[in-house]
């Protein structure tokens, strides 16, 4: 279950690349490599005019509000995420319209799939909570928790939504990974480094590369239909 929760908190990240590469490409274009870039050396910092009242609604998506409190979790998380990437994080007027549209998008998975009866309790979360904790280990994961400037319960919130993703993709979605597809992925890795492990060491991984890849388009695909028929508000 884990490796696609970890899908789940990087379908978030697929969105964001999306939209920086929507019109912005030119302000915003980065790739992991550029990480260790003098933009991401710098400090990291939030301005009180970046945060919103905690009770405050943001933006509405079907009659629903959604407010401060979670998108000032969201926001840095985004912000956060384009520093570690080497990105220019000093358009706070982008980072304000990322965080709206992944909220909506969250927004709009999550009313649909409650009307499939979709749904993950307290319980199940904090199960996988426990879990994560003991395959990262203490020390990393209260870093992350750090840098992201979470605590457990705000960890354990987002951990729901992701499960719900998860489980949404596994109930919506039919996807096959072909054995000419992953001898596709394969050559294309071989090509790039001929040291590469043999394929049936590393096929497993390969499939689910792939696996994951399908789902995650199927899913954008999935929330631009939503997004379609949907009636969003933005509040500030």
């Amino acid at each position: 279950m884990r490796k696609y929760i970890t899908l789940a908190l990087m379908l978030s990240i697929a969105l964001l690349a999306a939209a920086c590469s929507d019109g912005t490409a030119d302000k915003q274009e980065s790739t992991p490599e550029d990480a260790t870039s003098e933009q991401q050396k710098k400090e990291l910092t939030f301005d009180n005019k970046e945060r919103v009242a905690e009770d405050t609604s943001v933006v509405s998506v079907n009659g629903n509000e959604i407010k401060g409190d979670d998108y000032n979790s969201v926001y840095t998380r985004v912000k956060t995420m384009l520093h570690n990437y080497g990105q220019d994080v000093s358009d706070l007027d982008f980072i304000k319209e990322q965080t709206i549209t992944l909220l909506v998008d969250e927004e709009l998975i999550r009313q649909d799939a409650a009307d499939k009866g979709i749904e993950v309790t307290e319980e199940e979360a904090q199960t996988e909570l426990e879990a994560i904790k003991k395959e990262t280990g203490e020390e990393q994961f209260n870093n992350m928790l750090e840098q992201f400037q979470m605590n457990e319960e705000d960890f354990k919130d987002q951990l729901i939504n992701d499960l719900i993703t998860v489980q949404y993709m596994d109930n919506q979605f039919e996807i096959e990974v072909t054995d000419e597809e992953i001898q596709e992925y394969y050559d294309k890795l071989k090509e790039q480094n001929e040291e590469i492990e043999e394929l049936a060491e590393i096929k497993e991984r390969i499939e689910s590369a792939i696996y994951s890849q399908k789902q995650s388009e199927q899913l954008q695909v999935k929330v631009e239909e939503l997004r379609k028929d949907a009636e969003v508000e933005t509040l500030i």
